[in-house]
C-alpha cells in the first residue's frame, strides 16, 4: 500500500504543479481537462487510501512514538500536512472559485512540507 500512496503523491504533485502555476497545455482538445481531471480523481483516491495507510503504518510502528527523532517528526509533518491537503482539497472540490484565493494557495503550499517529510521519512535512521 506504501507504493499505492506514494505514486499517488507522485501523480498529485506532477498534475497539481502545471495547475497551480498555470502551466497547462496551451487549448488541445482536452489536454487541461485532462490533467484537471487526473488530479481530482488522483486526490479522491487519496482521501480514502492516506488515511488508512497512515493508520496501518502508525499503528505499526507505535514504538517510535515514544521518542523524539527525525523519523517521527517526519511522519507527524506527513501525516499533518496529508490531512491539511485532504481537508483543503474537498473544500475546494466542493466550492470551487467561491472559495478564498489563501485556501488555494495553502493547498498549494502544503505539497512542499509533505514532500519535505517524505524525503526525511524515507532517510532518517530507523533502527529502534
Amino acid at each position: 500500500m506504501r507504493r499505492l500512496v506514494l505514486l499517488t503523491i507522485v501523480v498529485l504533485t506532477a498534475t497539481g504543479l502545471p495547475v497551480a502555476f498555470g502551466w497547462l497545455p496551451p487549448p488541445r482538445p482536452g489536454w487541461s481537462k485532462a490533467i484537471v481531471l487526473l488530479h481530482l480523481w488522483g486526490g479522491v483516491f487519496f482521501l480514502v487510501i492516506f488515511p488508512l495507510y497512515a493508520w496501518d503504518h502508525i499503528s505499526a510502528n507505535r514504538r517510535w512514538l515514544r521518542r523524539l527523532a527525525g523519523v517521527t517528526v517526519s511522519g507527524a509533518v506527513q501525516a499533518l500536512s496529508g490531512a491539511l491537503l485532504i481537508g483543503s482539497g474537498v473544500l475546494l472540490l466542493l466550492y470551487g472559485d467561491q472559495v478564498w484565493q489563501a485556501l488555494r494557495a495553502w493547498h498549494h503550499e502544503l505539497t512542499y512540507p509533505l514532500l519535505a517529510a517524505l524525503a526525511v521519512h524515507y532517510l532518517s535512521r530507523k533502527s529502534g
